[in-house]
């Protein structure tokens, strides 16, 4: 019945059915493997009988892949899971872009369990390898996607953004971030469509990614751009999706002083508890809070890799409250660093006069302020015109 139907969807060039039938981690495997109680070579023998050349090898390994996860052998899932996709991409080039969802969910599964065999190997005390080897394999369907060279119709090219995603996903978890740039200089060298003529979810998907390198690299203005489009634009019911997104928005809009709502932290409570104290660190200029808050969090920062862009934000809680200084002083343009001194002290931070100046001095180099320092006078001077400009233009 299983074969009879994947024969089927093929003859008809049906991709979403075929890809259903051959993902691994789904309610068909289980049923899959009710059917198939043979043993591996009666499995084979039927394959060839019933499919044609390559869906017949490519069936018959992700059965034995399904057997492997039956059987708690990830590492030998991997191994099946592997030579499927392997068959599939050698015949990949002479087909049209019919199987495209096919390719996609060879290729994610191949993932998924190249991560559990890992964990599988370091258990038995063996070098995790297979994570490492399925990015080679990923790589490969990238490359076929993106140099094809059929009428764009029926191209290839059309799966590239997908398949970037999951070859991403893969380099994050390895820790690779490095070779994402590899594929995005050939992405920027190809002939490839607009990246707003490739459906939505795969305009989502890139645009996570290139905003959590740019976020890597500093470049937070382009970090927000592309975490907001994919915050945006990410379905409200893919909770897990847009909670991954604002891990890294969130602290990419501290910096300027944007805090999350109060809306959007109960629509995701489990970022609340860290972000609404912050939040109200920077809004009230409570430096003291603002570390303490930092300091129960921070571990959960570091593994996100987001510790020392949230730790930056803390400049603009001393901004908020050095200018509650300049308010307070009835807005004088002249103010001694033990006036700064004293406010930090108030909200429990108690520096010497020297550190304030040091303060006041990465600040006006920031542009968070307008002035320049007299340090023989101990005198911060400050611009006649807009002494705290926005930190919108300081990105």
């Amino acid at each position: 019945m299983y074969l009879g139907q994947v024969n089927q969807g093929i003859n008809h060039e049906h991709a979403q059915k075929v890809a259903a039938f051959l993902q691994v981690f789904s309610k068909h495997s289980e049923k899959l493997l009710m059917e198939t109680k043979e043993n591996v070579r009666e499995i084979e023998e039927t394959c060839r009988a019933r499919l044609q050349s390559p869906w017949n090898e490519i069936v018959f390994h992700h059965i034995m892949a399904c057997k492997g996860v039956e059987a708690v052998d990830f590492v030998s899932a991997y191994g099946d899971q592997n030579m499927a996709v392997t068959i599939f991409l050698r015949e990949f080039p002479n087909m049209t872009n019919w199987p495209l969802e096919i390719l996609y969910i060879l290729n994610a599964d191949l993932g998924r369990l190249a991560v559990q065999a890992d964990k599988q190997l370091e258990r038995r005390g063996e070098k995790p390898s297979k994570l490492e080897d399925c990015a080679r394999v990923i790589n490969k369907a990238f490359s076929i996607c993106i140099t094809d060279r059929a009428p764009l119709h029926i191209s290839r090219k059309w799966g590239t953004y997908n398949i970037i995603g999951i070859l991403f996903r893969t380099y994050f978890k390895l820790k690779s971030h490095n070779l994402c740039k590899n594929i995005l200089r050939a992405v920027k060298a190809a002939d490839l469509p607009e990246l707003e003529q490739f459906p939505m979810a795969h305009q989502v998907t890139i645009r996570y990614y290139t905003g959590v390198l740019s976020f890597f690299n500093d470049d937070f203005k382009k970090a927000e751009t592309d975490l907001q489009f994919a915050f945006d634009h990410i379905p409200p019911k893919f909770h897990h999706n847009r909670r991954l997104v604002l891990h890294y928005l969130i602290p990419t809009r501290l910096l300027h002083g944007s805090l999350p709502s109060s809306r959007l932290l109960e629509e995701f409570p489990e970022l609340s508890a860290l972000y609404r104290p912050l939040a109200l660190a920077i809004k009230t200029g409570n430096v003291q809070l603002f570390d303490e808050t930092l300091s129960i969090g921070g571990s959960r920062l570091i593994g996100l890799g987001t510790y020392l862009t949230v730790e930056r934000s803390r400049g603009v809680a001393v901004r908020v409250l050095f200018k509650k200084v300049f308010t307070l002083t009835d807005k004088s343009n002249k103010l001694n660093i033990d006036q700064f001194q004293k406010a930090l002290a108030f909200v429990g931070v108690h520096v010497d006069e020297e550190e304030v100046e040091c303060m006041l001095a990465n600040m006006i180099y920031k542009g968070y302020i307008r002035g320049y320092l007299s340090h023989e006078k101990k005198v911060l001077v400050l611009s006649q015109k807009d002494p705290f400009p926005s930190l919108e233009s300081q990105q």
